[in-house]
């Protein structure tokens, strides 16, 4: 099986906090619109609050545009019958209603007033005095004018919605959006974590266990479920690995008498075939078995290894098996290499390597073993290389390119690597310039005493 955990599969919807942000923001404009409703309602039962506005915009409309009363004015959409003029500060000098309510003093500034009339057609006849200031001056402003409909009303609802309404609602919501948002990226923090961990969860190193934390709630409950789920995977997975190296095991007695009974058989092509499935099944069997085995390790119980001493030890007990088959096999120690691990992991890494050398590498060609320089060994043969698309796939376990071939499980590569990863070690393979491929073991060198 390829290992996806580099690259796992993302899910193409949105994630999580993407959705909470969106309906975080989609609820601050909703209080935003009905906030803006609720201020426009409540200016449209005030038509006295209305007038009062319009007249004062109105009148500051017509100062910034026409100052002089006799400068043509066009005032907004809406409004008729204009007229204005600049008044005095005494009695007389303004409508009689609108003077009732000015202060008798004659030094006294008058005070801006608004007086709403309805008019027969519907509409209403609004006038007022506003205090302006004309060229430095301060200067009082009567303006008379009719207005019909909610249109004149616009403006000054907009006016006072963008003063009484956005200026202080806009920075008030993006704030409480951007608080919301850092709040929800730091609760939903315990799961990108978690997500990050599950990542890293490896079934063939043993399997782990998802940080627990203890808040929020829900994400604390699904990561003791997904403990739990872990825990149970781990138990199966124990149960199956010691099922394949029990039967493993027990199969090895009955295939060595199996055998044992083939050779005392009559020399012919039947036997030879016969002998070739036996000697299959039992290079199957010690590979499921090495397989088992190789799960079990743990540095734990790491010791020192002198590379080249196990080399020459396994180079020595194949080169009968080599020989028979018309093959060389050479070793060559480069440099001292001692490493922290087990030496029968070593020893199967040697032997899976040349026997899958000596397999797919026909020939008279040799199969060179190469220790050092430093932590390292390699295997080389002199065979047609790898193929590109074949070399993503060469550690699979149970992969084979050719499925009809009945000469092995696809096994002795994918134990060699995890064999070298129980030690934090690593394997690479690759082609050799002049024909042939080479694989290589890395192992991280021994801390200085």
């Amino acid at each position: 099986m390829a290992d996806n955990r580099s690259n796992p599969a993302r899910p193409s919807g949105p994630t999580l906090f993407r959705q909470i942000a969106v309906r975080l923001a989609g609820f601050t404009l909703l209080f935003a619109l009905l906030d803006v409703g609720i201020v426009v309602m409540t200016y449209s039962r005030q038509p006295e609050s209305l007038a009062g506005e319009l007249l004062t915009l109105e009148a500051n409309r017509f100062v910034e545009s026409a100052p002089d009363v006799p400068t043509p004015f066009q005032p907004s959409h809406g409004i008729m019958n204009w007229s204005a003029r600049y008044v005095a500060p005494r009695q007389g000098s303004i409508p009689a209603q609108i003077a009732a309510a000015e202060p008798k003093d004659s030094s006294a500034m008058i005070v801006d007033s608004t007086q709403r009339e309805r008019l027969a057609d519907g509409g209403f006849r609004i006038t007022g005095v506003r205090s302006v200031e004309v060229g430095g001056e301060r200067r009082w402003l009567l303006a008379s004018f009719n207005a019909q409909g909610i249109r004149p009303y616009l403006p000054v609802m907009a006016n006072e919605v963008m003063q009484h309404v956005m200026l202080p609602l806009i920075p008030l919501s993006l704030f409480l959006l951007l608080f919301n948002v850092v709040a929800v990226r730091r609760v939903l923090q315990p799961l990108r974590r978690a997500e990050a961990e599950a990542d890293e969860l490896d079934p063939g190193a043993g399997l782990l266990r998802l940080s627990e934390v203890a808040e929020p709630r829900e994400v604390s409950t699904l990561v003791r479920a997904v403990n739990r789920a872990l825990a149970r995977v781990d138990e199966a997975m124990a149960m199956l690995r010691g099922f394949t190296a029990n039967a493993a095991h027990e199969l090895r007695t009955p295939l060595s008498i199996m055998q044992l009974s083939l050779d005392r058989l009559p020399p012919g092509v039947i036997r030879d075939e016969l002998q070739a499935d036996a000697r299959h099944l039992t290079r199957m069997v010690g590979q499921m078995l090495d397989l088992a085995q190789a799960d079990a390790f743990s540095m734990d119980t790491a010791a020192a290894v002198d590379l080249a001493e196990v080399g020459r030890e396994v180079v020595g007990s194949l080169a009968p098996k080599a020989f028979a088959a018309g093959r060389e096999l050479r070793f060559e120690a480069a440099g001292e290499a001692t490493i922290l691990g087990h030496r029968e992991a070593v020893v199967r890494i040697y032997r899976n390597l040349i026997e899958n050398a000596l397999a797919h590498a026909p020939g008279t060609h040799p199969v060179e073993v190469i220790v050092g320089p430093n932590a390292q060994m390699s295997v080389r043969d002199h065979g047609p290389g790898i193929d590109a698309e074949d070399l993503p796939h060469l550690f699979d376990r149970f992969w084979r390119k050719d499925r009809a071939r009945l000469d092995g499980a696809g096994l002795g590569l994918g134990i060699v690597k995890r064999l070298a990863e129980a030690q934090g070690g690593s394997i690479s393979a690759a082609n050799v310039e002049g024909g042939g491929a080479i694989f290589q073991v890395t192992f991280p060198s021994p801390s200085p005493v």
